[in-house]
């Protein structure tokens, strides 16, 4: 599964939702690039078709059954990031200058320069693994929200904006994810810790045993 990209945030509230992708504006979801640009809504409300009243459909059980689905992926995403995290951890060591306070992006970097026995591979797969970062940020710095984009066929996206990312001059941006998308995202991370894991770290020399005098 590729990465679904940011999109433009165009507007977001209890009553209305629009959603712009990167079908919509030429690009794809083969980046995590935030799309960038100023647009109107209402040049692209013909081709989007995007628009609902979420507030309306809010006590509606399919509604709340999606809702219900998105904390369960969400769930499952954050204790898959626990454990790779935990795994970092453990290949760090505590000889590691990276705290149990540092950010996992920080404690990554930190990870390059461990000594795994093939380094090259191992940098391979912590560059697999920052894109899921970036993604995680998102999804935890957010306040789970449902769209709906319509056009030849519908689909219901788990909508989240960070919170914490700073706006541009385009306004802010969130990330928007179909319920497969999410799913496959915790599979990515589950993958992305087993690749870790299987990583072996050169062995240690041990110290030579002092002589008698």
């Amino acid at each position: 599964m590729d990465i679904p990209p940011k999109m433009q945030w165009m507007s977001f509230s209890t009553h209305k939702a629009r959603v712009l992708t990167g079908g919509h504006m030429g690009g794809g979801c083969d980046s995590v690039k935030a799309i960038k640009g100023k647009f109107s809504a209402e040049r692209y409300d013909g081709q989007m078709g995007c628009e609902i009243a979420i507030s309306k459909s809010s006590d509606s059980a399919s509604h709340r059954e999606l809702l219900e689905r998105g904390a369960r992926l969400r769930s499952e995403l954050l204790d898959a990031f626990a454990r790779l995290e935990d795994l970092i951890a453990l290949r760090l060591g505590q000889k590691s200058k990276a705290t149990a306070s540092a950010s996992l992006t920080q404690k990554l970097n930190e990870l390059e320069k461990a000594p795994f026995r093939y380094p090259a591979k191992a940098k391979q797969r912590i560059a697999e693994i920052r894109p899921l970062v970036e993604c995680r940020n998102d999804i935890v710095h957010s306040t789970l929200a449902l769209a709906e984009l319509t056009g030849g066929e519908t689909n219901s996206y788990f909508v989240f904006r960070n919170v914490s990312a700073i706006s541009d001059c385009t306004g802010r941006q969130l990330r928007a994810l179909t319920p497969d998308e999410f799913k496959a995202l915790v599979s990515r991370v589950k993958t992305a810790t087993k690749h870790l894991s299987d990583q072996p770290m050169r062995a240690t020399t041990p110290a030579a045993p002092a002589s008698a005098t």
